[in-house]
């Protein structure tokens, strides 16, 4: 799967909040469950609208695993 800059994704996310209506936001911490749900469904529409110019492609199971890069390290190898 491809990967996203976090930091792009950071920015991108933190514009789609800073224009979201604030009366959307303000329903989040609404007493009544039911709007709380719907705000927070009305918001993850919103989300995926304004991150809609990203290109999401998956790949089958175990293609891209080769191209994955460690998370460690090697360790240099030292002559016995």
């Amino acid at each position: 799967m491809t990967r996203f800059d976090s930091e792009a994704l950071a920015a991108h996310l933190e514009d789609a909040l800073a224009s979201a209506p604030q009366d959307m936001l303000a329903a989040l911490q609404d007493t009544d469950s039911q709007r709380r749900r719907r705000a927070t469904f009305t918001l993850a529409r919103h989300l995926a609208h304004r991150l809609g110019c990203f290109e999401i492609i998956s790949e089958p199971f175990g293609m891209g695993a080769q191209q994955q890069e460690s998370l460690f390290e090697e360790a240099p190898r030292t002559a016995k």
